[in-house]
């Protein structure tokens, strides 16, 4: 076996790294022999193992700090081993030699957890600087739990100083992920609408998730999510290095003389080749949105299977055939997803499949596709993840939910109120009596209901059939004269309100899809942002409709408001 030396190469100082234990799982004897030759000086305490087993027995006598496996050995391969500490809670870094690059092996050892991928023969300069830093990280963190345990009046300041520097990053993500399409309804083959929620949680002031959902010249929409490995500051600034290029390609798409997916991925891949380490990778996906030809070009790299749920309910899972991006060079192989009869499209970063449990028997992957089904938007597939995960396991996580907003039903309702705050309470009335004739309404959903179709028509009235701008509404509502107005008003030429309703039933758990229309011009397409412009006087409708109610969709032309909510079925919503 042929092996790369460096002799300028100096591993970090021994008072560094001497207080942590090196374990080394190599099958050939020269190699192991070498390996710890040449890794003495680094670690206080270098142990050996012959193969997989000897090194899971060793593993679990000895505790070390590290652990360096090679790939191929009689027993138990390294993913074998890796599996194994994984199966004992142990998050110790694990880095798994191999001389192959196969991406089936790939995969799984990113969904187990390793650190890094070392290739094979060694490069003993590039083994040195790896477990150095890891070394740095692991020392780093001790001493950060023993200074917080020692001086408390300085962590006091330090607190301080890391929450002005924590908003400060997230502001930057903030600046760097984009959502062009937040809240938007957009319109598809045959006129079928759509829509796009994300969630998207940094975990700390580090976050190495990153996503971006632009539309594009052609009307198409073009969707990037990012999950780069590891933690800390070199995930973060991949991850944002890597969003902050998808935007920069997509800004200047009109000077390019063609574009497809491919060569945008092609540009993107040559990008992360230059800034990528040698030991670095990075899990994203891509995504091309058709609404008119009802398809999606998808290219996964190493990221979690998408789940797209078809209106009867029934889940079909798709896995990505790419590896994750590193500086290997390899060919990207793209498919596509027809979404016709599609009614949702679920897509995510492994800090949700990988959460821990609260029962503390696995991983929230077991539970996933449980509760996708029951789920029929992405607000309700996270309340059942967070009561379900434990809190202090969780890392950064990002989903994007494509859910069609136009679906085949069972039960529909459509009304006409009179254009008066007596019309919207009868109508309003009329609907829930309907409604609970399908399904049971308890005291809490029936006022959630209420409330959610008193704002959204009272809004239709104010602006789109009367005409009252928000500067007028401020002023009525200082002088106390706002309720006598909306009697008093009339109507603009022409003006009407439309309340129609659906449910959904392709989930275990039902989805209630009520649409408000007006005439009129409507709500400006940012008035649900994520932070409203909240004032004494306004904004408080439009926060009251986004706490009450799962999703909420504006679209055009004139004024037309979507909202959905997930009616509760069964026990579960008891506790």
């Amino acid at each position: 076996m042929t092996h790369t030396m460096d002799t300028e190469v100096r591993p970090a100082g021994p008072g560094d790294t001497q207080s942590l234990t090196l374990l080394i799982v190599e099958d050939e004897l020269m190699s192991r022999e070498m390996l710890s030759m040449q890794l003495e000086g680094l670690f206080g305490r270098v142990i050996t193992a012959v193969d997989g087993n000897d090194g899971l027995r060793i593993f679990n006598e000895q505790a070390p700090d590290i652990v360096l496996t090679d790939q191929i050995m009689p027993g138990l391969s390294g993913l074998d081993l890796l599996r194994g500490i994984r199966a004992t809670g142990a998050k110790t870094p694990v880095l798994l030699m191999t001389s192959s690059i196969d991406n089936a092996i790939l995969l799984e050892a990113i969904n187990c957890g390793v650190e890094r991928f070392v290739p094979k023969p060694f490069d003993f300069n590039l083994i040195i600087r790896t477990l150095s830093g890891i070394s740095r990280e692991i020392i780093n963190e001790r001493l950060a739990v023993q200074h917080r345990l020692q001086e408390v009046e300085l962590l006091r300041y330090r607190d301080s100083y890391n929450s002005m520097q924590q908003e400060s990053a997230r502001q930057k993500e903030r600046h760097v992920v984009r959502h062009d399409l937040r809240n938007h309804i957009l319109e598809g083959f045959e006129g079928v609408r759509w829509g796009i929620n994300v969630a998207y949680s940094p975990h700390d002031i580090m976050c190495g998730d990153g996503y971006s959902v632009r539309n594009l010249f052609d009307g198409r929409q073009l969707i990037f999510v990012v999950d780069a490995m590891g933690s800390g500051m070199s995930a973060s600034l991949t991850a944002m290095l890597a969003t902050s290029f998808f935007n920069y390609q997509v800004e200047n798409l009109h000077l390019w003389g063609a574009f497809t997916l491919r060569i945008f991925l092609n540009r993107f891949k040559e990008y992360l080749t230059s800034m990528l380490l040698t030991e670095e990778v990075l899990s994203c996906g891509f995504f091309l949105v058709d609404l008119l030809k009802e398809e999606i070009d998808v290219a996964l790299f190493a990221l979690p299977p998408l789940l797209i749920r078809k209106f009867d309910g029934s889940v079909q899972i798709v896995r990505g055939e790419n590896p994750p991006i590193g500086i290997y060079p390899g060919e990207t192989n793209i498919s596509t997803i027809s979404l016709s009869g599609v009614a949702d499209v679920l897509i995510m970063t492994d800090g949700i499949t990988d959460a821990s449990l609260e029962r503390g028997d696995g991983s929230y992957r077991e539970e996933l596709g449980a509760d996708f089904r029951k789920s029929p938007t992405l607000t309700e597939l996270l309340r059942r993840f967070r009561k379900k995960t434990e809190k202090s396991s969780l890392d950064d996580l990002t989903l994007m939910h494509l859910r069609r907003l136009d679906l085949g039903t069972d039960w529909s309702w459509k009304g006409e109120p009179d254009l008066s705050p007596a019309g919207l309470r009868a109508i309003i009335q009329e609907f829930l009596a309907a409604l609970a004739s399908e399904v049971v309404l308890d005291t809490g959903i029936r006022g959630e209901l209420e409330s959610t179709l008193t704002e959204a028509l009272r809004n239709a009235l104010e602006h789109g059939c009367l005409g009252i701008d928000r500067e007028e509404k401020s002023r009525l509502l200082l002088s106390g004269e706002y309720d006598d107005s909306l009697g008093k008003k009339t109507p603009l030429p022409g003006a009407a309100i439309m309340l129609s309703a659906t449910l959904w039933r392709g989930s275990e758990n039902p989805l209630l899809l009520m649409e408000v229309s007006d005439t009129g011009i409507g709500l400006p397409l940012d008035a649900l942002k994520s932070e409203w412009n909240i004032t004494p006087e306004y904004g408080h409708g439009l926060r009251m409709l986004s706490q009450f109610n799962d999703s909420l969709f504006i679209g055009r032309p004139g004024g037309c408001l979507i909202i959905l909510k997930t009616l509760p079925e069964g026990d579960e919503y008891a506790d």
